[in-house]
């Protein structure tokens, strides 16, 4: 019996790649300059979508770059927050002045047998 050989499939659009190869191995200058002309073009207009659209976009860097100073502000206003409550802590473990002081003014505290004067308002 004799050896059946499969015949190669060509794609869909081998014809018109054939055709456009021919044209072009044909052309003058001025053809192939166009299409590289438009062909750079093109480049270029997608490089510049995806620099403004992107993953990695200049629009995108900034927001970052905003987002990442005011997460560096946040940090340092919680820093300064976290020493200055480290800093009464250490008040009230300490100082009875101190004590006194927020015992008079924050929730209005006297000693025994002592005169309070309040001038109108003032609480």
């Amino acid at each position: 019996m004799p050896r059946r050989i499969k015949k190669k499939s060509r794609s869909f659009w081998a014809p018109l790649a054939d055709d456009f190869k021919r044209r072009l191995a044909g052309a003058d200058n001025r053809l192939r300059r166009k299409i590289i002309k438009v062909s750079l073009w093109v480049i270029g207009i997608l490089f510049l979508h995806s620099v403004i659209t992107g993953t990695y976009g200049f629009p995108r860097i900034i927001r970052l770059e905003l987002e990442r100073r005011s997460l560096i502000e946040a940090n340092r206003q919680l820093t300064a927050d976290l020493i200055e409550a480290d800093r009464i802590r250490q008040l009230l473990k300490s100082d009875p002045t101190y004590i006194e002081y927020i015992a008079r003014t924050r929730y209005k505290m006297v000693r025994p047998d002592e005169t309070i004067y309040r001038f109108r308002g003032q609480y």
